[in-house]
C-alpha cells in the first residue's frame, strides 16, 4: 500500500479486507499456499458481499432468528463475532465461487480473528464468522 492508496475507516486494506481480518492474512496465506493479495481480496469480497446484500446487521439479525442457538458471541462497534453452523461456510464458498483450499484459508482467517477478538474458546461444532459493517 502506498501513501496515496485509500485506507478504509476501519483501518482495513484498500481491497476491502477489514483490519480485524486482514491482520491474519499473511500467516494464513503462507500456510495455505496462496498469495496475500489473493486471500486479502477474498476476505474483502466476502465482507463486501454480506454488506451489499442483505447487510451485515440484517444478516446477523436473520442468523439470530434462524439458528437453534444465538450465533452472536460478541460485538465490538461494527464488528460481529459469530459462531455459525458448519453449513454456512460452504454456502459462502458457492456464492464466492472459490475452491476448497481458498475457502479453507478464508475460514482460517475468520477463526484466527475470532480467537483474537473474543475470549470465547469452546464452540463445539459451530464455526467462527467475523463480519464488519
Amino acid at each position: 500500500m502506498t501513501d496515496s492508496d485509500p485506507v478504509p475507516a476501519d483501518g482495513g486494506s484498500a481491497d476491502g479486507a477489514p483490519q480485524v481480518l486482514a491482520t491474519h492474512v499473511p500467516a494464513v496465506a503462507d500456510e495455505a499456499g496462496l498469495t496475500e493479495s489473493e486471500l486479502r481480496a477474498l476476505v474483502g469480497e466476502l465482507n463486501a458481499s454480506v454488506a451489499d446484500y442483505p447487510g451485515v446487521s440484517d444478516l446477523v439479525f436473520e442468523y439470530r432468528r434462524a439458528f437453534s442457538h444465538d450465533p452472536l458471541i460478541e460485538r465490538a462497534g461494527g464488528t460481529y463475532f459469530l459462531l455459525v453452523p458448519p453449513r454456512v461456510w460452504p454456502e459462502f464458498g458457492t456464492a464466492l465461487d472459490v475452491d476448497d483450499r481458498s475457502l479453507a484459508a478464508l475460514r482460517a482467517v475468520h477463526e484466527r480473528a475470532f480467537s483474537a477478538g473474543t475470549e470465547f474458546e469452546e464452540h463445539g461444532d459451530w464455526v467462527p464468522l467475523v463480519l464488519v459493517g
